[in-house]
């Protein structure tokens, strides 16, 4: 499988990092704004750096983004119009609008999103939402 990666900040970087030990990871194309970091993050890791979006995501079988998050819908839209099972990072956009015009687009595209959004499973939200719920932490 080739996977492009875009963004590769600190979040970015781990996420590259996870995807390029999958033993069904056969490319991993790493771009970032920052050509020098997405140089530095491939290296160890036996990826490609690449200078564009546009070589990222050429060929690709999925795509993660990890960019920031004005540029999350229109590269998700991008990825859903090229038939590319996209992950992003949270949220999807800056405003509720563009968020469910993003909903909308992955329907009429029937396209594949995944939204990362982990805290439903950090242990330490998980015990301050049930001190919440309990009424020992404030309302």
């Amino acid at each position: 499988m080739r996977v492009a990666i875009l963004g590769v900040g600190r979040l970015g970087a781990f996420h590259a990092k996870v995807l390029s030990e999958l033993a069904g990871v056969d490319e991993l194309r790493v771009y970032d704004a920052d050509s020098g970091r997405a140089r530095d993050v491939a290296g160890p890791l036996r990826a490609r750096a690449v200078p564009t979006v546009d070589e990222a995501l050429s060929g690709a079988d999925a795509a993660a983004i990890v960019t920031p998050t004005d540029t999350h819908a229109p590269l998700i839209r991008r990825c859903l119009d090229a038939g590319t099972p996209t992950f992003c990072e949270k949220p999807i956009a800056i405003g509720i609008p563009e968020t469910r015009d993003i909903v909308a687009h992955v329907e009429r595209a029937k396209g594949r999103l995944q939204i990362g959004f982990q805290r439903r499973f950090d242990a330490g939200y998980g015990r301050a939402r049930a001190a919440i719920q309990a009424g020992a932490l404030g309302h």
